[in-house]
């Protein structure tokens, strides 16, 4: 049972709907983020998509992360003119740290909704060293979104190796909100090659 007020009136506004969740630091937001939120919604036909921005990736150290504020603030700049991004504090709001308790919290507590997991290639390539990340799989339907040069090494990991049988074809991905965990898909768009590193390095636009 969610305590929080406002992470109680969040979940109700998305009662009935199909919710993309894209979860990361956001250190900063940048163009790379948006295209995969753009293409979540067209892909997936999804209602809405939410940025949900990390307090603190358990597998980054501190010291590589701006201020939580000054991140959520970088994704709601981005967001500005899309309605349907939305930028939440929502693991804040629950008090989770991982993103297989929040993820349990959202489905536990909003069972009217579906919730599908969104990430770029480059995650799924370490997504076995994530806490409880079979659970993932077996708790919401997934949805991959290929970036430059990652998708060889992405399908052929641990993560990607674990769950072959359960992946969907691209071409159904639009289904994907209508199956069961645990399901997948792998889109193979040509996305955007920043990354938020390179830009905190002035490597990128």
């Amino acid at each position: 049972m969610i305590r929080n007020p406002k992470a109680r009136r969040f979940l109700a506004a998305a009662r009935g709907k199909t919710i993309a969740v894209m979860g990361g630091s956001f250190n900063p937001a940048h163009k790379g983020h948006l295209d995969v939120a753009l293409y979540a919604l067209r892909k997936l036909r999804a209602d809405e998509v939410w940025w949900m921005v990390s307090p603190q990736n358990p597998l980054k150290s501190p010291d590589e992360m701006a201020p939580f504020a000054e991140r959520k603030a970088s994704a709601e700049k981005l967001a500005r003119y899309h309605s349907r991004i939305r930028v939440t504090d929502i693991e804040v709001l629950l008090g989770t740290h991982f993103t297989a308790d929040t993820l349990c919290a959202l489905v536990d507590n909003a069972r009217d909704t579906r919730f599908i997991w969104v990430m770029g290639a480059d995650n799924l390539i370490g997504f076995h060293r994530w806490a409880e990340w079979q659970q993932i799989f077996n708790r919401v339907v997934i949805a991959v979104f290929d970036r430059p040069s990652y998708s060889l090494r992405a399908l052929s990991g641990p993560a990607a190796r674990r769950f072959a049988r359960m992946r969907t074809r691209e071409r159904s991905g639009s289904l994907l909100r209508n199956r069961r965990a645990p399901a997948w898909v792998f889109f193979h768009t040509p996305l955007n090659p920043l990354s938020a590193t390179r830009i905190r390095y002035g490597a990128g636009q």
